[in-house]
């Protein structure tokens, strides 16, 4: 969808929305949408911007229903990360000294053979 026939989907959504919400005719509804668009003042503008604000506010109950489930899931593994972390702290062998003959990066198998 182009940037235009979003802003005609939200003109049209809008301009159903002051219809039926606020009693406006369509003439009136389809100028105070088109009046707000290029940014003039009219009688009816303001109840424009109070319908995006509907339904903006009506498009984000989902999404924060979404971010609050997402919310108690993020802290409940939190808990059980830290609860992790401690049992493999807890559990873990002490580590021992080992003593070596030869530097750590050195193989028992001696040198890689060469290629001819």
């Amino acid at each position: 969808m182009t940037p235009e026939q979003a802003s005609a989907r939200a003109a049209i959504i809008l301009v159903r929305r002051l219809i039926m919400n606020h009693g406006l005719t369509v003439e009136e509804a389809v100028t105070a949408v088109a009046q707000l668009r290029r940014r003039e003042d009219g009688p009816h503008t303001h109840l424009v911007v109070a319908e995006a604000h509907a339904v903006m506010a009506e498009a984000l109950v989902p999404i924060r229903k979404m971010i609050e489930a997402f919310q108690l899931i993020a802290q409940a593994a939190a808990a059980a990360m830290a609860e992790l972390g401690r049992a493999l702290r807890q559990n873990a062998p002490a580590a021992t000294a080992v003593r070596r003959d030869r530097p750590a990066w050195a193989s028992p198998y001696g040198p890689p053979p060469r290629r001819r």
